[in-house]
């Protein structure tokens, strides 16, 4: 529960998603946030990245010189780390899942609320707050109350 806890919390807190980091020199390489949870299936984690709004293209992403396929034949436009998707291509449900997410176009709802996030940059609730005459559930949703 707890490991879902600290996710959840720094979303709505609207920290940034897409920042690499090499977990204070445990792994050698820098990952993104995604790939960690990828890495450790945590896919509760990886389903909250994605809805925030999560990237699945990392600025650190290099080819593995000895294979040039992508990591999911499917989604060859996800350029992360090729040992991210070392469990999830063995778990058909969880990659069924992953795939069909990527391969639909997210709801302008969900866009909208993205948008509005990265407008208001942190702290969020703080500025949620000042948004003058927002129905508390809109304040919610963008909040994402609802992760």
């Amino acid at each position: 529960m707890y490991v879902q806890q600290v996710p959840c919390m720094l979303i709505r807190q609207n920290i940034e998603l897409d920042v690499p980091s090499n977990g204070y020199k445990v792994y050698v390489k820098h990952y993104l946030p995604i790939e960690v949870a990828l890495g450790l299936q945590n896919y509760t984690v990886v389903r909250m990245l994605l809805t925030a709004g999560c990237s699945i293209a990392s600025q650190h992403y290099i080819c593995d010189s000895d294979n040039q396929s992508p990591p999911i034949p499917e989604l060859p436009w996800v350029k992360l780390y090729t040992e991210a998707f070392d469990y999830i291509r063995n778990d058909p449900d969880e990659l069924s899942w992953f795939i069909s997410f990527l391969c639909n176009p997210v709801s302008l709802r969900e866009i909208c609320r993205r948008c509005i996030r990265r407008r208001l940059q942190t702290p969020l609730g703080a500025m949620i707050e000042k948004l003058p005459h927002i129905p508390t559930v809109l304040r919610n949703y963008i909040a994402m109350n609802d992760i």
